[in-house]
């Protein structure tokens, strides 16, 4: 299995622990599963049934206790094996037509409050700040996917619902993540590709281990990042005094074969010397070993005199 996939899968099963306490948020976060991997089928005379999909085990048993905690309906758990990926099972959670299966679907936004179907219903519940990060909790539960820290800072949700994407844009914008929207197929995609607001998200979530990793590896890639800008940035100051260096030596040199050296002022023809007798120290240096001590500016203008004087015999 793939890095990614199995600290998204550690995020699963950190949510899909026993919890939230509220029975309001406990319904809310069902609704998001619901609206996540939830399948309807219409039979005949008006009735719906439901099914819910899902590859996690961890996310089938959450579904599971919740549909028990919260809407007692009857249901059957058909476990399967995929035909192409042989070692991957799905888990099928199926609802057959009953009387509360439309207050989940309204739960879920599938139901209008007239008991109509629709592509999306908002739930009056999300206008709590604690049932909304319930129904986010749910939400990637169903088709959230993160991939690993160490490899990339990519976070998904998807939905199948134009306007359900939207609305899921604006609960994340409540809370300060703006994701971006891509069709893929027959979903819509939000995706975040930055590691503050993936962080943010695994905390509104309530993945706190998660986001503990999350953190500290973030941490430490941006640290060694530092760490390479710092050293490539000594490495080119380097190069560049050292190639700059070589030029004086040259000049220097191309003024001491011409005889001019000798006629210059008593501060040039020591700095000369210096540069000759030190040719890997920096101006900074050189200027500390004058009698007396000149600064780095004063060096770097008798320098420049040299170089002037040695440009004049080309």
């Amino acid at each position: 299995m793939a890095e990614e996939q199995s600290f998204s899968a550690a995020v699963k099963a950190e949510l899909a622990l026993p919890g939230p306490e509220l029975p309001c948020c406990q319904r809310m976060e069902l609704a998001g599963l619901v609206r996540a991997i939830g399948r309807i089928e219409l039979h005949g005379g008006g009735r719906v049934a439901l099914t819910l999909s899902t590859d996690s085990g961890p996310v089938a048993r959450k579904a599971i206790r919740l549909l028990r905690t919260v809407s007692q309906v009857e249901y059957k758990l058909v476990v399967m094996r995929r035909r192409k990926l042989r070692k991957n099972l799905v888990y099928r959670v199926f609802i057959p037509p009953q009387p509360g299966i439309r207050e989940l679907l309204r739960m879920a936004g599938f139901v209008t409050p007239e008991g109509e179907l629709t592509e999306w219903a908002e739930p009056p519940e999300l206008a709590n700040d604690h049932c909304c990060r319930a129904y986010l909790r749910g939400t990637f539960l169903g088709t959230g996917w993160v991939a690993a820290p160490e490899k990339q800072h990519h976070l998904e949700l998807s939905t199948s619902a134009t306007e359900a994407a939207d609305a899921l844009g604006q609960m994340l914008f409540r809370y300060g993540i703006a994701a971006r929207m891509v069709a893929r197929r027959d979903v819509l995609v939000l995706y975040v590709k930055e590691a503050e607001q993936i962080v943010r998200f695994l905390g509104v979530i309530g993945a706190h281990q998660a986001l503990l990793r999350y953190e500290q590896v973030r941490v430490l890639k941006e640290m060694k990042n530092r760490v390479n800008r710092q050293v490539n940035a000594e490495l080119a100051n380097v190069a560049k005094q050292a190639d700059a260096a070589a030029r004086q030596v040259e000049a220097i040199e191309r003024l001491k074969a011409a005889g001019v050296l000798d006629s210059l002022s008593a501060p040039l023809r020591e700095l000369a010397a210096l540069r000759l007798a030190y040719p890997d120290a920096s101006l900074k240096e050189l200027g500390e070993l004058c009698r007396p001590p000149v600064s780095k500016s004063g060096a770097a203008h008798r320098m420049r005199q040299l170089m002037a004087l040695s440009d004049a015999l080309l």
